[in-house]
């Protein structure tokens, strides 16, 4: 499908609006078109050049939005659900998983910050060539495509507006608050 983003090509040059072709979720991945999106200190350091990461690269990642498509095997989202997206999904699995420390799960860690999903692919390209996604979720676009452990389902009455800053900024003051004493 056609959708717009904003494309970092490289740091210290500004976002460009591009049109864009997204595949479809493959399997364990979620379509979501972006209602919302804040703008974190972490995208300005993808821009100045602090946070070494792929480039192009779509930054954004405290975004929220309605599930338009879901991969084969998702369960507990689908069409229709709004979400908001985490940065720091987490497997429920792995050595760091089962040990209460989710925010260090093996199996996403590398993927986000080599920008791609799972399989070491991107969804989304520009003229043919592969664009990186930033944690994992790209939502400085019109639609992304995100693995389903990075969405998390909120009621339809909550702003969406408001919701996307719980994906990160809100998050991280909470975890932060709330993380006991070394």
């Amino acid at each position: 499908m056609k959708i717009h983003a904003a494309v970092l090509c490289a740091p210290k040059e500004p976002f460009r609006i591009e049109t864009l072709d997204l595949d479809d979720p493959h399997a364990g991945e979620v379509l979501v078109k972006i209602a919302a999106v804040g703008i974190c200190h972490s995208d300005w350091h993808l821009v100045s050049g602090a946070t070494k990461h792929p480039m192009p690269v779509i930054a954004g990642h405290e975004g929220a939005g309605v599930v338009q498509a879901v991969g084969q095997g998702v369960t507990g989202v689908k069409v229709g659900d709004h979400v908001v997206l985490s940065w720091a999904p987490a497997c429920g699995h792995c050595f760091y998983c089962l040990r209460d420390r989710p925010n260090l799960c093996e199996t996403y860690t590398g993927p986000i910050w080599n920008g791609t999903m799972l399989d070491g692919t991107t969804r989304h390209t520009l003229n043919g060539k592969a664009l990186y996604t930033y944690c994992g979720l790209a939502a400085f676009a019109t639609h992304t495509v995100v693995p389903r452990q990075s969405c998390v389902v909120i009621r339809k009455d909550v702003p969406l507006e408001s919701a996307c800053l719980v994906g990160c900024a809100a998050t991280v003051l909470l975890s932060s608050e709330l993380a006991p004493p070394d």
